[in-house]
């Protein structure tokens, strides 16, 4: 497996050098390393169903008493697969954290994060097998949902804005992929393949709702042609430069929807929107005025139901918010060890070293709530329940948590020159995010 993962590491490396560029050898090399990629996992697939059967085969037949239910076991730990998903994460985490304050002055990621992106190659793992992709649950790794949570919450870890702007596009292939109509899909999933990344986003929000609404005020009428759509959408990511939006509106009193809107929609105007936090994932309004739209264009495929559409975007939201408090962890621990205040180190101070072990404690159960409702909705169960705890506890413990780290800083916790003060108000808007991303 070691090998594997070394040989999938140095493609990756080899695709994306700047002597690749020069010689305009960009495409061919991604494609050789999408190949490879794919090969590489499918090779430890493969040995691992072999290990498996013959661990099942040497193993003595347990009796029926000692044998637990598979929905009774908890296990955190990693698959392979996963392991090298979110090693590639982790290297993506660190140039968004480099980047994280002029991403944040442009109001949006660079276009070199964007190509760094898309050869960590999420958008093929969306993709089904028909389109040469390698779609997580069709190469039989059951854990898709927590594959995504793994991803989310790692690059929250390296900017919560830029993780918000460079995830957007994947949940709205999720979305296609999962419940778009078949001619949807040939239309947008194509693109994908063809580009490895389609710049839609998702836009849930609206004014003045309560947390996680689940009636949109947003209306949808339907047509002999179509769907047209009245309504506003607030704190929508990619607001720009998105070619298409996913938005939620009622159809009726009990039934609401997902529905795709091109961004060159007549009636359908974008404006800017100035946020305290998430800067860097181009924030933005949508004010929609008799927006006609076709009837494919309703996300209804698959069994879709809006009321789990919405836990899933909980679970997604409260990964961001795990992962940026993590970030807020990871640096005032050493921040305290190495800050000296009469003498001594601050953490030596039991005040200081409660509220950091604090910290600890509270982000080890938004991660465990998190992982919950991922591991629950991979599996096809109900997650409402659990998505809910999670986002409630990653919203009222994430800001807590970012409070604190500027509280640990004292004085450089005000200024920008510690990131601290970004974490801060980026984990404020984590009870705003249900309706941004899904896993």
């Amino acid at each position: 497996m070691n090998a594997i993962g070394l040989a999938l590491n140095l493609t990756n490396r080899f695709a994306g050098s700047p002597t690749v560029g020069r010689l305009g050898l960009r495409k061919p090399a991604e494609k050789l390393a999408y190949i490879l990629t794919k090969q590489g996992f499918t090779a430890v697939i493969k040995g691992q169903e072999a290990l498996q059967k013959k661990r099942k085969k040497d193993s003595p037949k347990s009796s029926d008493q000692n044998t637990k239910p598979r929905s009774l076991l908890f296990d955190l730990s990693l698959t392979d697969e996963q392991e090298m998903i979110k090693d590639n994460a982790a290297r993506l985490a660190e140039s968004l954290r480099q980047s994280a304050e002029s991403a944040a002055e442009n109001r949006q990621p660079s276009e070199q994060l964007w190509q760094e992106s898309d050869e960590l190659g999420m958008g093929y793992f969306v993709l089904p097998d028909s389109l040469e992709g390698m779609n997580l649950e069709g190469m039989g790794m059951a854990n898709a949902s927590e594959t995504w949570q793994l991803v989310t919450e790692e690059l929250a870890r390296g900017d919560m804005g830029q993780a918000l702007a460079l995830l957007s596009p994947v949940s709205a292939a999720l979305c296609i992929t999962r419940w778009g109509q078949p001619s949807l899909q040939r239309t947008w999933l194509k693109k994908l393949e063809e580009e490895g990344r389609i710049q839609g986003t998702l836009a849930h929000r609206e004014p003045g709702t309560a947390q996680g609404q689940s009636k949109p005020q947003c209306t949808a009428k339907k047509k002999s042609s179509g769907y047209r759509i009245n309504g506003t959408k607030t704190l929508v990511a990619l607001s720009r430069s998105a070619e298409f939006f996913l938005v939620s509106a009622s159809l009726s009193d009990k039934e609401q929807g997902l529905f795709l809107v091109p961004a060159n929609s007549k009636g359908l105007s974008v404006s800017q929107t100035p946020t305290m936090g998430l800067h860097s994932a181009d924030i933005g309004t949508l004010t929609l005025k008799n927006v006609d739209i076709p009837k494919n264009h309703i996300l209804n495929a698959g069994g879709f139901d809006f009321t789990h559409w919405l836990a899933l975007s909980q679970t997604a939201a409260s990964a961001l918010a795990c992962g940026t408090s993590q970030a807020v962890l990871d640096y005032t621990v050493p921040y305290c060890n190495e800050r000296e205040a009469f003498g001594e180190p601050i953490s030596h101070r039991q005040s200081v070293a409660f509220m950091i072990a604090d910290i600890a404690t509270e982000l080890e159960g938004i991660r465990l709530l998190t992982t919950r409702a991922a591991s629950r909705a991979e599996r096809g169960e109900n997650i409402v329940r659990e998505a809910r705890l999670a986002h409630h506890l990653a919203s009222t413990k994430g800001m807590e948590i970012g409070t604190d780290g500027v509280q640990l800083l004292g004085g450089h916790g005000f200024i920008q020159e510690h990131p601290v003060e970004r974490w801060y108000r980026d984990l404020r808007a984590a009870p705003l995010l249900t309706g941004s991303l899904i896993v």
